[in-house]
């Protein structure tokens, strides 16, 4: 089944080539549970049946969804109420969202139909993790496949764009119509007797794909080739097995120059990116922003501002993005997921006990008897003090400009920036830091030192044991990123891809001897 099946005559084949489209494919095994997405309209309600009749003879079960964008008004409720109805004709569960689409394109300043599909995309997979779903079916057709080639050459799009959308995705996604013609799939619906609902809005020429399909492809049929959809299906074909092959070979790349320490942030050795070939230099760039950024952020201007970036004379530049941000750290190129601005508030520790920052830090002081050897029984976050030289109330607060600090060990205070540079802190990181300070003076740089002047030493008589824990999804994710970025720094090379011994890392303390 190298082509599509465009031909109006093959209308009664429909199911069967469906069929052999969903086996090939292996779209579904017995015991799947299928969620269809149905908005009523043709493409959506031929899925909904078809899946069904594919369901008894395949053994998986199917269930309904509908969003109601909350759009057309009483249309909209109309659409909503046909599709209930069918799913209850059908014997099958009906699952119905609703949101609205105009207030999110607002606050998100993206298009309505942008707003639309994040918020029903959203809905769908939100649904078949409460429900026990493990696919998702979509009803795009191959006249979709077509109309999104052309919108994503008006755009400029390369390679990964052009190809199309995939029959099947690893998150579960299927498009079992993806091969089936638009005319086709009217045609059998006629044939079955079987009815949908008409949204006026596809008729209207504001939007771009409307006008691709309602003037750009009939004149393109009319004046140059009337086989203009198999020809441009023939083409992204091509184009889809090319990008098989580059993609293995960008994946190959990435695991030699990249590697994702946390799920919120990754890595990329310069000099190694750049000994790389132009194209695959980009390639990697674009799969490494796909971690973070959404599809619509990841243009080619952005790769090439990444890419200089990476070329950069000077450390420290910085790009930042909708979701993520990028910066030249040493010989490094750090990609992360968005962080809030660090807080400005200060909380003061009045005397031991537990103490929470506005950003959720979770700071514990407890009087203790030290442990026979206290470097193993402090875990990462953990630091034992000699109690005299604590002064209450302590503060806890984030890096300031011209901080200064004693580490442990060191001949005397220095600048804390300095510090950090030595310890190979990315600067983007630095400001996300928790710092305890006493009578102005930073006595432990979290994750890192403590200061000299309160290590523990022969002579301590009381001790007291500072715990920092992340009690807010912010602090998590700096801990972590911290966390990870200290193990590859300081241990040997690692699979690029398991970050799993970053709890081994403990804060340097001093034993009693």
């Amino acid at each position: 089944m190298s082509l599509p099946l465009f031909d109006i005559d093959a209308a009664p084949d429909l199911p069967r080539w469906v069929g052999i489209l969903t086996r090939r494919e292996e779209f579904f095994a017995s015991g799947d549970r299928v969620l269809a997405a149905v908005s009523g309209g043709p493409d959506s309600m031929a899925l909904l049946h078809l899946l069904t009749r594919l369901g008894r003879e395949m053994g998986f079960t199917v269930g309904v969804a509908h969003f109601n964008h909350l759009l057309r008004g009483r249309d909209s409720d109309e659409d909503a109420a046909f599709v209930g109805r069918a799913a209850q004709e059908l014997g099958l569960p009906f699952h119905l969202g609703a949101g609205d689409v105009r207030q999110a394109a607002r606050r998100k300043k993206v298009s309505l139909q942008m707003a639309a599909r994040d918020l029903r995309l959203a809905f769908l997979k939100e649904t078949c993790r409460l429900e026990g779903y493990n696919k998702l079916a979509l009803g795009h057709t191959a006249d979709d496949q077509v109309e999104q080639f052309f919108l994503r050459l008006l755009r400029g799009a390369g390679i990964q764009g052009l190809k199309g959308m995939e029959f099947a995705t690893p998150a579960g996604i299927v498009r079992p119509l993806l091969a089936a013609g638009k005319e086709v799939i009217l045609a059998w619906l006629r044939q079955e007797g079987l009815s949908y609902r008409e949204d006026a809005s596809n008729l209207s020429r504001r939007y771009l794909r409307n006008r691709v399909r309602l003037e750009l492809l009939p004149e393109l049929a009319r004046s140059y080739n009337p086989r203009i959809k198999v020809a441009v299906w023939r083409l992204m074909s091509l184009l889809d097995e090319d990008e098989r092959l580059l993609a293995s070979q960008t994946l190959a790349a990435w695991e030699q120059v990249g590697r994702r320490l946390t799920p919120d942030f990754s890595s990329i050795r310069v000099a190694e990116l750049l000994d790389l070939p132009l194209g695959l230099q980009k390639r990697v760039l674009r799969h490494a922003l796909e971690n973070f950024a959404g599809g619509g952020e990841i243009t080619s201007a952005r790769v090439d501002n990444l890419l200089a970036l990476a070329r950069a004379a000077k450390s420290g530049g910085q790009i930042k993005f909708k979701e993520c941000q990028a910066a030249r750290a040493g010989q490094e190129l750090h990609l992360w997921r968005r962080l809030p601005p660090p807080g400005k508030t200060a909380t003061l520790v009045s005397v031991p006990g537990t103490w929470e920052t506005p950003d959720g830090w979770r700071i514990t002081l407890s009087p203790v008897t030290l442990p026979d050897d206290p470097v193993q029984a402090a875990a990462f976050g953990e630091v034992f003090l000699d109690a005299a030289p604590v002064n209450f109330p302590l503060t806890v607060r984030h890096f300031r400009p011209g901080d200064r600090f004693w580490p442990q060990g060191g001949p005397g205070t220095r600048k804390l920036q300095d510090f950090l540079v030595d310890r190979k802190i990315p600067r983007w990181l630095r400001p996300h830091l928790p710092l305890v300070e006493s009578r102005g003076r930073i006595i432990l740089v979290a994750g890192l030192a403590i200061a000299e002047p309160v290590k523990i030493t022969p002579h301590t008589a009381n001790a007291l044991l500072l715990q920092i824990v992340p009690a807010s999804e912010y602090t998590v994710r700096v801990w972590g990123m911290l966390r990870a970025w200290l193990s590859q720094a300081d241990s040997a090379p690692a699979d690029d891809n398991d970050s799993s011994d970053i709890g081994t890392v403990r804060l340097p303390i001093s034993s009693r001897s």
